[in-house]
Order: structure tokens, then sequence, then C-alpha cells
């Protein structure tokens, strides 16, 4: 009898940690994670004129890293500290066809989307896009940001063209209105949108027609809360409503924004191609080596590489993977090839290129270098393609491959641009000021730089000594 009890209680034991075990894994599920951020959230203290006078309660948290890292969106701080320093963004032509936008659209697009599918894009763009009155271009640069061009994504962060998560919006939705707050002189109201087209079901946000409507529509109704509702909810500040669109009420970062900004001026570009110029050396005037700018350097000439074991030799613009990469300027190409694993630069022709096997591959990986005469050279590192061989003559602005990550051990694809006279390596930030934001003016940039005062601070005299003396050297 003894026994037995001691069995039952046992079972008893095991029972009750395995309850344990599943009550704790279910109060861990990822989509509640996943979910929160996604949420239109608002937060006490605001409140709706027609309201009963009490705001909903909820998670108000920002994205975390690993979460922006599943989105594909920049880390935290990339962006401009002093927002006023970035121009105003192009204006849209005052009509634009929908093959015209497809063109566009074609550039920016990964290959293997259907050109059909494009061009129905683009007319949906066109008509939803007037329909809510925003800005087509804008809708545009979400299609290709938000999901590669691709109908087909879904996953836990959204779905669609514009991968829209229905969890952020599905409370705001009654039988086909969108129902949202606004801010007139004597509060916070309640106004609504006709949404009644579409069916908004998960399962319709992968049809692109509906997606595209939604997206406009949601596009419509943070332009009429924007900026009040920043206010109200204490936003990161951002230039732009899209913003919002992204993150919802409480926007956390201005990483996203200028992505899906730039996307904007690079389908402006394609459309209608402006060059400011840059500073000349000579008689050699440059232009953008990446569409859409101004763009951001995430790291400038100098900055120590391999745990201080060299100096960076030009600047990494932030961009995105696969897009074209621009001859600065008119010359001709010198070399076209692979760095060999720190030994030697192999030149390839483009189509060999493609078979050589990343681990083999040094820190520039796939690299170009065009001769501009005068003594004046440039370089193009990390490409995932080329187009050009040794010997071809190029002119200002002509593609030379795609952004890439090649040679690159652990941080996203990005372009390496270099600049050197004479052999000289030259600072590319004096002679392309027209067309980046130097790493200094980030968020991240100045947390950066602060971050060797403040060791110095508490350093003792020696070692700052020691400190200053290294800096001498180097220089």
């Amino acid at each position: 009898m003894l026994k037995a009890r001691e069995n039952h209680l046992s079972i008893a034991a095991r029972l009750l940690t395995l309850g344990f075990v599943l009550g704790l894994a279910a109060t861990l599920q990822p989509s509640h994670a996943q979910e929160t951020p996604w949420k239109r959230r608002f937060r006490q203290g605001v409140v709706l004129n027609d309201s009963t006078g009490v705001a909903i309660a909820a998670s108000k948290g920002p994205l975390t890293a690993d979460e922006m890292r599943r989105l594909g969106l920049r880390p935290r701080g990339a962006g401009l500290a002093d927002l006023t320093q970035w121009p105003s963004e192009p204006a849209s032509p005052a009509q634009v066809a929908p093959t015209e936008l497809a063109g566009a659209l074609r550039q920016l697009c990964p290959a293997d989307v259907d050109r059909t599918d494009l061009q129905a894009y683009a007319r949906a763009i066109v008509r939803y896009s007037a329909e809510f009155s925003v800005d087509p271009w804008l809708l545009a640069a979400l299609v290709y940001t938000q999901s590669g061009c691709r109908a087909d994504v879904d996953n836990s962060y959204g779905a669609g063209l514009t991968l829209i998560n229905r969890g952020m919006h599905a409370r705001n939705v009654h039988h086909g209105v969108y129902q949202f707050g606004v801010w007139r002189a004597d509060g916070w109201t309640r106004k609504t949108l006709d949404i009644s087209a579409f069916p908004f079901e998960r399962r319709a946000l992968t049809d692109p027609d509906a997606n595209l409507y939604f997206a406009a529509a949601l596009l419509n109704v943070f332009g009429q809360q924007c900026p009040q509702i920043d206010r109200a909810f204490d936003s990161a500040a951002h230039r732009h409503p899209v913003s919002h669109f992204v993150w919802g009420d409480q926007v956390g970062d201005t990483g996203p924004e200028d992505r899906i900004l730039t996307a904007r001026r690079r389908l402006l570009n394609s459309h209608a191609r402006t060059k400011n110029g840059g500073h000349a050396i000579g008689n050699i005037s440059f232009v953008s080596p990446l569409d859409g700018y101004p763009r951001i350097a995430t790291s400038g000439l100098g900055e120590p590489r391999d745990h201080g074991r060299r100096p960076h030799r030009g600047i990494d613009f932030a961009s995105d993977y696969g897009e074209p990469v621009r001859s600065v300027a008119a010359g001709t190409v010198t070399f076209a090839g692979v760095d060999w694993e720190r030994r030697a630069h192999i030149p390839l022709a483009p189509w060999g290129a493609a078979i050589v096997h990343e681990r083999h591959m040094g820190p520039r990986g796939l690299f170009v270098t065009i001769d501009h005469g005068n003594g004046v050279m440039s370089l193009y590192s990390h490409l995932a393609s080329y187009d050009v061989q040794i010997g071809d003559r190029v002119e200002a602005g002509q593609r030379l491959g795609e952004v890439g990550r090649t040679g690159i051990r652990d941080s996203a694809p990005h372009l390496h641009f270099g600049l050197f006279h004479e052999g000289k390596v030259l600072d590319p930030l004096d002679h392309l000021s027209a067309y980046v934001f130097p790493p200094d003016l980030t968020k991240r940039g100045r947390a950066e730089l602060a971050a060797p005062a403040r060791r110095m601070r508490f350093a003792s005299p020696a070692s700052q000594r020691q400190n200053w003396a290294r800096r001498r050297a180097r220089r």
C-alpha cells in the first residue's frame, strides 16, 4: 500500500511539473511578442471626444532588436540625429501613367518579378492613390521596401505587397469602416474612412489589389493623424507619417522611414534622372554611386577594421541588396574581379565571378575599380555581381553592378566606396557631399564618437598620453 501511494505521488508530481512547463510555454508564445508592437495603441490620457473617457490600456513596447532584424530593418540609431539636415523630399510629378510607374519599379524590383505583375501593381497603385489622395510614388516605395515586390509574402509580421499587419488595425475596422482619432481644436475626435471594397481579412491581404487598396487607405489615415499622434504617444522624432505605417502609433526610430523615402527617391530618379554634382577634382566632377540620394554613410574614412589592425579606406553607404551601383564619373575599368583571401586580386569576367564561393573572398569581395584620368581612381566593393570587364569604357552614372555583401563577415549588405588620387586615399565625403550624409550626423555615429571621449575622461594620465600618441601616429 505504501509503495502504491508513492507511485501515485510520483505520478502527481510529474503531472504538476508537466502542467507548469506547459503553462510557462504558453506565456512565452512568440506570436504574442510579435503581435504586441503592431497593435494600434491608445496611451492613457488620450481620450476621444465621443468615448466614455477611458483609454484602452495595452503594451506600448517598441520593436525589439530581434524583431527589427527579422523585418530586415536597419539597426537603431542609423538615422540622422538632426533631421533638419535632410533636404525637402522631391515633389511627385503632377501626373504619372501606370506604364511609367511600372518602368520605375522595374529598376528596383528583383529581376525575377514578372513584368506583367509590375504593370498590374502600377495600375492599382495609380488608381488607389487617387482614390485616397496619397502619393503613388510613396505607395510604390512601400511595395519595394516591405515585400521586395512579392504579393505572396505572408509571415508573422504581415502579409502582401506592403506587409500589412492585420492585428495592428483589426480592432479599428467595423463593418467595412476604419475608425481612428484625429486632433481638433477641442481635443481628439473620432473619424471614419470607408474601406469596404475588400474584406479586411488576412487572406485578402495577399491579393495585390486588396493590399494596395488598404495600404493607400492607411497612408491616408496616418497622414491625417500625424503629427499630433506623435506627441500623444511620445514617438521618436521623424519626418513623415509613413513611419507609422511600419511602427503603428508609437514610432521608435527613423530607420524604416529613411529606407522607404530612399526607395521613393530612387523611383523618382529612375523616372526622371537629375544630378546635383559633387566637388570636382580638377576637371572631373562626380555623380552619386547610388540612386535616391542623399544617402547615409554608416562608417567613414580611418575607422578601425579587424580589431584595429587596419584602417577603413573609404566610406560605407547604407543600401539594400541588389541596388544598382553606378560609376561616379566617366572612365576606364582597370579591375573587375575578386579579392582572393587577401593574397591576390584575381580579374574575372562577370560570369566567372558568379561561381566563386564567398568563403574564399577577402575583405573587398567582388569589386570594381575605375580610372577617371588625371590620377583619379574609384573603388566599389562588396558587390553581389558586376556587369563590366577590364578595359570597358564607362560613362558617369552608368551601372557597374549590384550592392551585395561579398567579403563581409558580420554587417548587412552595403556599398563600400573608395576614392584615390595619385595613389593617395581621399575622403569621399569631401567630394560627394551633395549625395551623402557623414556618419557623425547619425545618432549611432555621435554615440560612437562620444564613447572614446568618455573612456579618455576616466583613463589615467599615462594611458591618456599613450592614446593621444597612437592617434597622432595614425594621422
